[in-house]
């Protein structure tokens, strides 16, 4: 299984969304304190409704509890 990542700040109009695969949560090293959205396969990227956010704290990923995304 292979999870893609984005930060969510990058999401603004017309701009080409660029995620990045890995393997493994573990081996990306995030930034603190930035917010991502995971992906857990390809598919999902394409037909999920809602996105879990995860946030870097102390060069780890963190899923956030009190938030997610939702888009049509």
């Amino acid at each position: 299984m292979s999870y893609y990542i984005k930060p969510v700040d990058e999401l603004k109009p017309g701009r080409l969304a660029v995620y990045r695969k890995v393997h493994r949560l573990r081996d990306f090293k995030p930034e603190n304190g930035i917010e991502y959205m995971v992906f857990p396969s390809k598919k999902a990227m394409k037909t999920a409704f809602f996105i879990d956010l995860y946030c870097g704290k102390n060069g780890k990923l963190v899923k956030l509890k009190d938030r997610s995304m939702m888009r049509f």
